[in-house]
């Protein structure tokens, strides 16, 4: 067109400004798991934020995938919910091709897989796998977004995870932990309260 002029981008102070884009959003919350010899507890709150706003107080974390499996998913919610969406799928495959569930250690393989698998635009999202073993021990896997993986007595993953471990450490696994005879260990009080 004759007499148009092209748009300058708008300057700050002389220099050009530079525009991030970022797919990824943190969208809060925390998840934790421990396992103890016959038993796997989970658990995860349900807010889900950004920043400093709330978006929603009942976002669950916590999902059950099998009579013996529940996956616990932290990080950017919609990877979180397209991941557990997924995981879901292939259990019922192989639920329809195998007539029983998928058991604990495979589930965990099956996790870690479709985690790497995903390494090179990662789901943004930290999963704790926990449950039933086919001996009847409980068992906890903690993953990173792209897959390695761990079979843990507790652990703790989202906002407050520097809180909470550093507690299960001491008291679940009794790392650092001076035995005061007023102090009881979490395990003794678990073994009174099943008494």
């Amino acid at each position: 067109m004759p007499g148009a002029t092209m748009a300058i981008p708008q300057t700050h102070g002389g220099q050009p400004m530079q525009r991030h884009f970022n797919p990824y959003s943190e969208n809060g919350g925390t998840i934790l798991a421990i396992a103890g010899a016959d038993f796997s507890v989970i658990a995860g709150d349900t807010r889900q934020t950004e920043g400093f706003n709330i978006q929603t107080r009942y976002a669950p974390k916590v999902f059950r995938l099998t009579d013996k499996a529940v996956l616990a998913v932290n990080g950017f919610a919609a990877d979180g919910n397209m991941f557990v969406k997924k995981v879901k799928q292939r259990l019922e495959w192989y639920r329809h091709a195998h007539a029983k569930d998928m058991p604990l250690r495979a589930i965990a393989r099956l996790i870690q897989t479709m985690l790497y698998a995903q390494r090179f635009f990662p789901y943004y999202v930290y999963n704790i796998l926990g449950g039933i073993e086919d001996d009847g021990s409980g068992a906890v896997y903690s993953f990173d977004p792209v897959g390695s993986y761990e079979r843990e007595a507790c652990r703790a993953a989202g906002a407050a995870q520097s809180l909470v471990q550093p507690f299960l450490d001491n008291q679940v696994r009794s790392v650092n932990l001076c035995h005061f005879p007023f102090h009881p260990l979490l395990s003794y009080i678990l073994a009174l309260h099943r008494s």
